[in-house]
């Protein structure tokens, strides 16, 4: 029965949604150039999950931002953002490296890549069992439970994720955009509804991991039962998977650390205030990230010279685009929070700051195709040099300047690592 409402609100409804989607990306496609046909049969569905994706997002910021207290909501997302540090064991990068190796033809690789995520993810819950111990040796119960919660999800959150990945490298983005939008509903629906019932962290947490595992589990064995997987596997594939979360886990450990500094300097109103202000352009970044999603099984099967001869007349043309989005985006955000964040009115100028990264964005086309091509020495060493500047540069600007000093690193960050980029991809 919830199987068949579902698909009646996604798949139906997304028929006229993508046909106009359609329309707008075959536009695009000729503005930058690119493939307009496999931009506009594609990119109409991952664009049309985008939106609705986007929309539940933004929704459930507004209903945190007005039922939860401040402070709570600040408690929530430290816990978030240590959960997500040791959720970094769970191979959590996995996702370019199973999507390349679909793309390639080896397809059987969801129960080995499952199996490896799962494994690894254990020693993550192992770290969140002791970060548990301590708070409660500090009696600090709230931070006890929270992360007994977040250590039994741990090893399924991320790790059920996996049939996405083979979706998108079968190119059936129109399933990956049905069932992952069906997951996100459930999840956030799930939320919501608990969010009017109950202001308490744990219950929270509870209903954020528990609907998306389980969704996760019913939608993804649907979603396997629509295509056909060959048995092929290369075993190479499990040790790129690896190199990727690992490269994942510098970069993105990094930016997780951001939620933990502020919190421990500036406590959790401020954290707070950070993470409704980093909403907006998160969630356009989120949007234009189908493009890069796109790429990925495409420059898989593209010779490199084909790719360099092409890509920064894209990059460019797409940095036009992003500029008026931004542009756009500042203007309306004051009031946007004046109308359904009232409580975060001091976060108004964070938002807008943080909006001018979208205008250099589609450089990181750039990582897909280091991705695509298995560069793997030059994603290290691009990872680990950027990740040092993004900490020293954060970890400066908090301790000295506050809650702008982390609006203004993150800009200056975002400067700073597309040269790295450039550099590397020059070398392929």
């Amino acid at each position: 029965m919830l199987y068949n409402i579902l698909n009646y609100l996604f798949y139906n409804m997304f028929k006229k949604l993508k046909y106009k989607l359609e329309l707008i990306l075959l536009k695009i496609g000729d503005f930058l150039k690119t493939d307009i046909r496999y931009i506009a049969k594609q990119g109409s569905w991952l664009a049309g999950g985008s939106i609705i994706n986007n929309v539940l997002s933004l929704v459930l910021i507004v209903v945190f931002a007005n039922l939860l207290p401040v402070s709570t909501y600040g408690t929530y997302k430290y816990i978030l953002s240590i959960y997500s540090i040791f959720a970094l064991f769970g191979l959590t990068g996995a996702g370019p490296a199973i999507i390349k190796t679909v793309a390639e033809g080896n397809e059987n690789i969801f129960k080995p890549a499952l199996k490896v995520q799962m494994k690894w993810g254990l020693l993550g819950s192992l770290c969140l069992i002791f970060t548990s111990l301590y708070y409660f040796a500090q009696d600090n119960y709230v931070f006890g439970y929270g992360f007994i919660i977040a250590t039994v999800a741990l090893p399924f959150f991320e790790s059920l994720n996996t049939y996405q990945q083979i979706l998108a490298g079968k190119k059936r983005f129109d399933l990956q955009t049905k069932y992952y939008s069906a997951t996100r509903t459930v999840s956030a629906v799930s939320l919501i509804i608990v969010l009017f019932f109950s202001k308490n962290v744990l219950v929270v947490l509870a209903a954020y991991f528990l609907p998306y595992i389980l969704a996760n589990i019913i939608f993804g064995a649907l979603a396997l039962k629509k295509i056909e997987l060959n048995d092929k596997f290369d075993p190479k594939s499990i040790t790129y998977i690896k190199h990727l979360s690992l490269i994942n886990a510098i970069s993105y450990g990094v930016s997780y650390l951001n939620g933990i500094i502020i919190f421990h300097f500036l406590g959790p109103i401020q954290l707070a205030i950070y993470s409704i202000a980093l909403a907006p352009s998160a969630q356009l970044q989120s949007f234009f990230g189908i493009i890069p999603e796109l790429s990925l099984p495409k420059y898989t099967e593209t010779p490199i010279e084909e790719i360099k001869a092409t890509i920064f007349k894209k990059i460019r043309k797409a940095m036009v685009v992003c500029t008026l989005i931004m542009l756009v985006l500042i203007v309306i955000v004051p009031f946007f929070f004046r109308w359904f964040l009232p409580k975060y009115i001091d976060a108004i100028i964070y938002a807008q700051l943080l909006a001018i990264p979208l205008v250099w964005y589609p450089i990181a086309l750039l990582s897909r195709v280091l991705q695509a091509k298995g560069a793997t020495r030059f994603i290290y060493e691009s990872c680990i040099i950027g990740s040092i500047i993004q900490l020293f540069v954060m970890f400066t600007s908090i301790y000295f300047f506050g809650l702008m000093g982390a609006v203004m690193g993150t800009i200056i960050y975002s400067i700073i690592s597309f040269p790295i980029l450039y550099y590397y991809f020059q070398k392929l």
